[in-house]
């Protein structure tokens, strides 16, 4: 017998997922009816011999799409206007691709008082391990993107991939970010043309609207300019681009700003900490002097382990931000009391994400003219190509792998 009644719950009804789309499923309750695939999934359900529904819940798995979690056996009436029930386990968990299910009616049910939510609070707690980051939760309330997207993978949308002398090519592209007016995503498929990108790596993308009204997402994939080592050695490139982009901040700007930093040797601020070992000898040599400290005057202390170098973290407010800069002068007062440290950007990036403090984003030139590379962006800056001709990139890429290994 199914005991749970439940009246005038039901929203919309009568729909099928291959004519509304995933918006009337995502994080509701639903009732699918006369579904054999779904009823399938309530076997052994208390109370599934009596039913003629699913009640389920909606959800995304990145890996599998849209999907549902089997919560009961459920009885819809002919009138239609509530449904009976009986909880399914706790313990296990009944799954339920959309695809098996996409052109079954089902209704969606109202849950205002959260009742719904308690019962199968749960069941519902196991779902968190599928909740995705801010930027792709918020990329699925934008509609505009539904004319781009798989209707089962919602964040993996088609992207034009734009380059001068090759056709436009459509590819699948998985959303990671969104930055400012664009996003940031990984290729699904291997480009037919030679856009120098390949299956796996992060690419910018925009969205566009042809003449007709058409919403398309498309890829500018047209290389930039090569840059130099010499363009690159006192700063001067680094710190113009930063002047440009916040004179003008629009999407090729921040993008040159990557770019350039990307390639940048920086200056880390750092204090430098001797071994506890070297400080008890140092200490010792001062206070065997400490009747006539002038006397210490040009003697020599030469450590007997390596020095650390620990970089400085800003704050401000309740944030943290690990400091670079472009050159040692842009530091100013401030780097007076600190050991200047040069390291490939490269380089710098695990230390940034290592952090105790868990900074929120590296700042360059904090006290002229800044830039922030936010963390969560720090997985697609570390994914994007050198302007640096080949064999620069490639003697560059293998001392920041050595000064890993050493470090």
């Amino acid at each position: 017998m199914l005991e749970r009644i439940i009246l005038n719950r039901i929203g919309r009804r009568d729909m099928k997922y291959s004519e509304v789309g995933f918006r009337a499923v995502y994080h509701s309750f639903i009732v699918i009816k006369n579904d054999e695939n779904a009823l399938r999934a309530v076997t052994g359900f208390p109370g599934a011999d009596k039913a003629n529904s699913v009640l389920a819940y909606g959800y995304y798995d990145r890996d599998a799409g849209i999907t549902l979690e089997a919560l009961a056996s459920a009885y819809v009436g002919k009138d239609g206007k509530g449904f009976k029930y009986l909880k399914g386990p706790d313990d296990s968990s009944s799954k339920i691709r959309i695809e098996a299910v996409e052109n079954a009616e089902f209704d969606v049910c109202t849950d205002d008082d959260g009742s719904l939510a308690e019962t199968f609070s749960e069941k519902l707690a196991m779902l968190k391990v599928y909740d995705a980051p801010e930027d792709v939760e918020m990329s699925r309330k934008m509609t505009f993107l539904d004319y781009c997207r798989d209707p089962y993978f919602i964040d993996d949308v088609l992207v034009r991939l734009m380059k001068d002398e090759l056709s436009p090519e459509g590819c699948w592209v998985r959303i990671t970010n969104l930055v400012d007016n664009y996003f940031m995503g990984i290729l699904l498929n291997e480009p037919c043309q030679d856009f120098r990108w390949h299956k796996g790596e992060s690419i910018a993308f925009f969205v566009g609207k042809t003449d007709e009204g058409e919403v398309y997402c498309y890829s500018d994939m047209n290389p930039s300019a090569k840059i130099t080592e010499e363009d690159l050695a006192d700063g001067t490139m680094l710190k113009g681009a930063v002047k440009v982009f916040n004179g003008e901040r629009n999407m090729p700007n921040f993008l040159n700003v990557l770019e350039i930093l990307r390639d940048s040797w920086v200056w880390v601020p750092c204090k430098a900490k001797m071994s506890d070992a070297d400080e008890a000898r140092f200490a010792a040599m001062v206070e065997a002097h400490m009747d006539d400290l002038d006397g210490m005057k040009g003697e020599e202390f030469q450590n007997h382990d390596p020095i650390r170098f620990i970089p400085d973290i800003l704050q401000n407010g309740e944030e943290f931000f690990f400091p670079i800069f472009s050159s040692e002068e842009e530091m100013g007062e401030y780097g007076e009391e600190f050991s200047a440290v040069q390291k490939h950007m490269m380089e710098v990036m695990p230390l940034a994400k290592n952090n105790d403090r868990k900074p929120s984003g590296i700042v360059l030139n904090a006290f002229t003219d800044p830039f922030v590379l936010e963390a969560k962006i720090y997985d697609v800056f570390e994914g994007m190509k050198s302007r640096l001709p080949e064999e620069t990139w490639y003697k560059n890429a293998m001392e920041t792998e050595d000064a890993k290994k050493d470090g």
